[in-house]
């Protein structure tokens, strides 16, 4: 049988112009977060056809209504449905697919992009390029809208990613969403929402905040370093941890020397095998002391010219995404147009 726990969420004092369409947070082995908007509070429910199609109420009249749902097998899919209610009258209805976590040494793919604040039609396009590849699973790298406290490009944001909502959405904070208010309320991220991790088979994820403290007396830090650790446990055949501002570039932006500093010699020391970061906007692959990093910051915000460098491998001027497929013996990325024109391919191979 399904088990749903049930999130108590405030109601929001905003005006939304019209309604955020399914997403998904959060996913693990045995089960995954669903969200939806709507205009006015109203009561939920959920069905998961997973053999026993019990019904999941919710009797909190909110506006953002979310279920976490659990008691699910691992890498498996299953229809859902959800609606809405006022008054005995249904406002929303909708419906999709969710997957589950696989087990350990089981193939997926997933798909990377970021910087999709300022133009809506490009965004689309980048959206409609990752739908096609049917990933279960999608990472932005942050800078998801021009800014946090504009409730008409949040709309804009979740219209778009409407199309991929049949996979799980995870995202970091870039600096357009600065404090990222209204960012930690519409995700239901784990953790503290604002640096996380997750498993995902046998591949490990961390996201940080590179907004927040991260040098060696953060708390960031400190659970950084505890992450690691931990994760040693499990074996990892890839640990990839993703934030928005990048340690090496040759775009306008440049280096950032404090991520150099504090970060960069931990993820050398803990072979962490992919750094993925947005905010210089364009496609840059740079390779350095046995890390592969990946600027992944064509989502739809204006190009900017990309320079060169010994240790640059490969950049291109270009709105894009990545697509990844995890082999369990390695990695392979490729850097994609939204027609699918490749742009660079790699391979990064399983750790001993």
């Amino acid at each position: 049988m399904t088990k749903v726990k049930k999130y108590t969420i405030l109601i929001f004092l905003l005006v939304i112009s019209q309604l955020f369409s399914l997403y998904l947070n959060d996913v693990s082995g045995d089960g995954v977060t669903i969200n939806w908007f709507t205009e006015e509070p109203s009561d939920s429910f959920l069905i998961v056809y997973d053999g026993s199609n019990e019904s999941i109420y919710s009797e909190q009249e909110v506006t953002l209504h979310r279920f976490k749902v659990s008691g699910l097998q691992p890498g498996m899919s299953y229809a859902y449905t959800v609606k809405s209610e006022k008054d005995g009258k249904v406002i929303f209805r909708n419906g999709g697919i969710l997957t589950t976590a696989p087990l350990k040494r089981t193939p997926f793919s997933f798909a990377v992009y970021g910087d999709s604040r300022s133009n809506h039609s490009v965004h689309l396009e980048i959206a409609h390029g990752i739908a096609r590849e049917n990933v279960p699973l999608v990472i932005h790298t942050g800078d998801l809208v021009s800014s946090d406290d504009t409730l008409d490009e949040w709309t804009s944001f979740f219209n778009v990613i409407d199309i991929l909502s049949d996979s799980v959405f995870y995202s970091t904070i870039g600096n357009h969403e600065a404090s990222a208010e209204n960012y930690t309320k519409f995700f239901a991220f784990p953790g503290n929402k604002r640096y996380y991790s997750f498993w995902y088979g046998d591949v490990f994820f961390i996201c940080l905040n590179t907004n927040e403290a991260f040098d060696k007396y953060s708390l960031q830090y400190i659970w950084l370093l505890t992450e690691l650790e931990e994760a040693k446990e499990g074996d990892p055949a890839f640990i990839i941890v993703y934030f928005h501002h990048p340690p090496y570039s040759f775009g306008p932006h440049g280096d950032h020397l404090y991520i150099q500093q504090y970060l960069v010699p931990v993820f050398e020391d803990y072979k962490v095998d992919l750094v993925l970061n947005g905010h210089d906007h364009g496609y840059q692959r740079v390779e350095k002391n046995g890390v592969t990093y990946v600027i992944s910051a064509g989502g739809g915000a204006p190009l900017y010219d990309i320079g060169s460098g010994k240790d640059l491998i490969a950049s291109a001027n270009a709105y894009h995404y990545m697509l990844f497929n995890y082999t369990v013996d390695g990695l392979f990325g490729y850097a994609k147009t939204a027609k699918g024109l490749i742009l660079d391919s790699f391979y990064i191979q399983r750790r001993d």
